[in-house]
């Protein structure tokens, strides 16, 4: 088990434990900001792009919280342009383009 990075202050105090993002979890955000480009949406209405631990999917959130957040699953062999596709699928649907 990998322990998670700490952040510490002046003292040395431990002041919060910094969680690393996995492959998958950074492979989701990039494509999806990329994706809101595509589709005519600012990156930034991306709120978060969170994989919870033991899951095998990550969930994209939205900074309106109208905007329900979209559940990503990881692809069983999927290359990158079919992964691509279906993020920009759920988030035309989510949009309702």
């Amino acid at each position: 088990m990998v322990a998670e990075p700490v952040l510490r202050g002046a003292c040395g105090t431990a002041l919060a434990h910094v969680a690393r993002m996995t492959a998958f979890e950074d492979r989701i955000r990039r494509m999806a900001r990329e994706a809101m480009v595509e589709i005519g949406r600012e990156e930034d209405e991306i709120d978060d792009v969170v994989e919870p631990p033991g899951a095998d999917y990550c969930v994209i959130s939205f900074r309106d919280p109208s905007h329900k957040p979209i559940e990503i699953p990881k692809p069983l062999g999927a290359g990158d342009s079919q992964e691509l596709d279906e993020i920009r699928r759920a988030l035309q649907y989510r949009f309702g383009m």
